[in-house]
């Protein structure tokens, strides 16, 4: 052997070690980034039912001992949350109401978890800006949003950034949010003052190109259901921009991952267009993981090889998280003893199973609150909680809260006798017709079926969608249809929430300085005792379709109401294809 041919032979030989060792120490070849997301929290961070007053298997204490324990396997491991997360429980409201002065304890769990991004969700915006941005001034971690126009500036409380990109195990992993743009239908307008929300698919078309060469892999966090039929990919929404998870997937190239909420389901798995989507259950009651496989050669960018994901359920066998515990224990306990606080009696026992679908107590005693709250002539309201369960005796603030669950104000509208059948007329719509189209099964409407007080009415059941209301009276006469009223109305359906179309413009004539819910229990307090008999003003027709209604609302309650933990998994298919799920997947949420 010549020199040369040594020379040449030892460079090479020092070349492949350099190369050994840069792909060694860089991590060159092969990895796994294992993404990991919750959803739809809304305020759970105890395992705890506040509206029960019982343990349940939920919140952010258990979602950290699922997260540790993934943590301590695996290296490179990020975590996000889909957005609606500081707004939905009695300690979220107290945080944020009785003790706004004090850490956000949502914020604070997750700061210990150790989040690393989160998408913004509508319901972030419920308390105002003011609630909002001390909560995002408090996270240790990015709120993201990129279909969100704002006027403030980046560093500032109230500015979302569009994406962040992360390096994790030498990867580059671009993290983009998006947030459903029906905040516009639902909120007051001085809660997202300075915000206006593009189309979700329009955004990220113009952003993902931008994203897309700066990384390895990316991820969307988005705040905004699947949008689709699983089984034939048909669009199942009357407001498709407000559910476009699969549209996001099927129309916007670029993308490896997203993880979705706001529909309060759970998907372990599913592929559309060869982007991997999965979905957290709400309540911190489950765990999405993702595990990315991804190689590289020394001269060539990360590819990813392999996605897979399931959804890991928080169950008995979960233990709690002790720090966790020890964190909100103070604002748990200061919660409880806020919920137990009496405010007057009730002499029978009230329970709301049937509560949107017959003239009842619970529902006439938030019109009472709101007629005499708004002045008005005519009140619009319905059970949001039909569990509501309230024993003889002492009536506290516990089952206040739970007879009205939303952080809606009240506004006082003017309308006419015509506006306000056409309101009742689309609120009718949700009802089943009768005979049902299948025998033996009726779709029993949810929460946006709004029921009248200060009216008498039928709502005809036989009769065609639009033409179902008759025999409407208002003070004993026929209402004329030229009437002027002075209605109570919630701000989320004055808004659009429920597509009450029939609001939009109307006068506002007075809006509540507080939620309904402080007026309800203040109203309940000078009261001294729940009302126990309802006013009679309504009633559902033909006879045999309110028993078959109500004898399926009471047969449902009485169910066992235990959630299956066991995930479930479905097949990753291509779109179009054959997605095994389970009925009323897709329901939307307020």
């Amino acid at each position: 052997m010549t020199q040369r041919t040594r020379n040449l032979l030892v460079s090479a030989l020092v070349v492949a070690g350099v190369l050994i060792w840069w792909s060694v120490e860089h991590n060159l070849g092969e990895t796994t980034i294992t993404l990991l997301a919750t959803t739809d929290l809304h305020g759970n961070v105890y395992p705890f039912d506040y509206l029960r007053n019982a343990p349940a298997e939920r919140g952010l204490a258990k979602i950290a001992t699922l997260v540790r324990q993934i943590r301590a396997e695996h290296k490179n491991v990020v975590l996000f949350d889909c957005g609606d997360t500081i707004q939905g429980t009695p300690l979220a409201y107290y945080d944020a109401r009785k003790q706004p002065d004090r850490p956000n304890t949502t914020i604070a769990a997750m700061n210990a978890i150790g989040y690393d991004a989160m998408v913004v969700g509508n319901h972030e915006f419920n308390f105002g800006l003011d609630v909002l941005w001390k909560a995002k001034r408090e996270s240790q971690f990015p709120w993201l949003s990129a279909n969100t126009r704002q006027q403030y500036a980046p560093g500032s409380a109230g500015y979302f950034a569009p994406y962040i990109v992360k390096e994790v195990g030498h990867v580059r992993v671009a993290i983009v949010g998006f947030t459903t743009p029906g905040i516009l239908r639902w909120e007051m307008p001085e809660n997202y003052r300075g915000y206006e929300f593009e189309p979700i698919v329009a955004a990220a078309q113009r952003v993902i190109p931008l994203v897309r060469p700066q990384a390895d892999l990316v991820v969307v966090l988005l705040h905004s259901g699947l949008g689709r039929d699983p089984n034939t990919g048909r669009p199942l929404d009357s407001t498709p921009e407000e559910n476009v998870a699969w549209d996001l997937a099927e129309q916007v190239p670029g993308i490896d991952v997203i993880l979705f909420g706001h529909s309060h389901q759970e998907l372990p798995e599913l592929f559309v267009n060869g982007v991997l989507l999965a979905q957290a259950r709400n309540w911190g009651q489950s765990l999405a993981r993702v595990d990315v496989e991804m190689s590289r050669s020394v001269t060539a960018a990360w590819t990813v090889t392999r996605k897979r994901s399931t959804t890991l359920p928080v169950s008995e066998a979960v233990a709690a998280d002790p720090d966790i515990l020890a964190l909100a224990r103070s604002a748990h306990d200061a919660t409880q003893a806020y919920l137990d606080t009496p405010i007057a009696t009730t002499p029978v026992a009230l329970e709301g199973s049937t509560a949107r679908y017959e003239d009842h107590p619970l529902v006439d005693q938030i019109h009472r609150a709101q007629l005499e709250a708004a002045q008005a002539d005519v009140s619009l309201a319905t059970l949001f909680y039909t569990g509501l369960r309230i024993d003889p005796g002492p009536v506290t603030i516990r089952h206040l809260a739970g007879l009205y669950l939303y952080e809606n104000h009240l506004y006082a509208v003017e309308m006419t006798g015509a506006q306000l059948k056409e309101a009742l007329e689309h609120a009718a719509s949700f009802f089943p017709a009768w005979p049902p189209e299948e025998p033996g099964r009726l779709r029993l409407p949810g929460y946006n079926a709004d029921l009248a007080e200060g009216v008498s009415y039928v709502m005809d059941l036989s009769r065609p969608v639009g033409d179902r209301i008759r025999e409407l009276r208002f003070r004993g006469a026929p209402l004329d249809p030229a009437r002027k009223l002075r209605v109570a109305v919630n701000h989320y359906r004055y808004h659009g929430g429920g597509h009450y179309e029939v609001f939009r413009g109307l006068p506002v004539l007075w809006k509540s300085p507080v939620e309904i819910r402080d007026l309800l229990i203040e109203h309940v307090r000078r009261q001294g005792t729940l009302l126990t008999q309802a006013s009679g003003n309504w009633r559902l027709e033909p006879p045999e379709a309110a028993a078959a209604i109500l004898q399926q609302a009471r047969s449902r309650m009485a169910a066992p109401t235990a959630r299956d933990n066991r995930p479930r998994r479905f097949a990753p298919v291509a779109a179009g294809g054959a997605f095994p799920m389970r009925p009323g997947f897709l329901r939307a949420t307020k």
